[in-house]
């Protein structure tokens, strides 16, 4: 009985795969790409900070003392020096021990994380200092970037539909319903991949009165939609 239901069953299963495979749709289909973009202010940024040692009247001058006025020109500056992370690791010592074994001139790298309450251009000119190896921002944020994010792919989606519309019209066609929606994948981590460098440079801006931080690039959002629409 049981080797009955077996045989019976089989051909079934490869009638309902065959029907599937030979199902095609032969409506008529334009499909456009739309684009949209937006460059919004950031209100934090997270930057990071290089110190390290030289040398004065022929002795070196210690990371010890360095970080303390590293963390003076902080405090003098209203940033929290108890939110400093050192390069972000858990495992520090044992890191900063390994890279810095064979080197005359010892370094440290530091990030903090500014708001927009801080004055970025006057922190980077106090930072002007032959101990600071490097400043760079490493990433930049907007505590309402989600809503523009939103806001940029609804944009590329009406983008699309409309380059649809007058390339069908320039043909005498005219546009249907939605078959498809693509996302196309950000290349960008939503802002430029160069990070800004701003080793020993003088900023020429004026200082913020508002929670967007002054004196830092924008950050710009763009996106592309592929939609696949029905000719009428």
């Amino acid at each position: 009985m049981k080797t009955i239901i077996k045989l019976l069953f089989i051909p079934l299963l490869l009638t309902v795969k065959l029907s599937a495979q030979n199902s095609t749709d032969f409506r008529k289909f334009i499909e456009v790409t739309g684009s949209a973009e937006k460059t919004i202010k950031p209100d934090e940024i997270e930057l990071e900070v290089v110190l390290i040692e030289y040398t004065k009247d022929g002795q070196i001058v210690k990371l010890e003392k360095i970080e303390q006025e590293f963390y003076a020109i902080l405090k003098k500056n209203n940033i929290d020096t108890g939110a400093l992370n050192l390069n972000g690791l858990e495992t520090f010592n044992w890191w900063y021990w390994w890279n810095n074994r064979n080197k005359s001139l010892k370094s440290k790298t530091f990030k903090l994380s500014l708001k927009g309450d801080v004055n970025f251009l006057k922190l980077t000119e106090e930072l002007n200092k032959k101990w600071v190896e490097s400043i760079s921002v490493s990433d930049k944020k907007n505590v309402n970037v989600q809503d523009y994010r939103r806001e940029v792919k609804i944009q590329a989606i009406k983008a699309a539909k409309e380059k649809a519309s007058y390339l069908l019209e320039s043909i005498g066609e005219h546009l249907g319903s939605v078959l498809s929606v693509e996302e196309i994948p950000e290349v960008t981590n939503a802002w430029d991949l160069s990070r800004s460098r701003l080793s020993n440079t003088t900023l020429n801006s004026n200082s913020s009165e508002t929670d967007e931080i002054n004196n830092v690039s924008s950050i710009k959002l763009r996106y592309e939609i592929k939609v696949k629409f029905e000719i009428k």
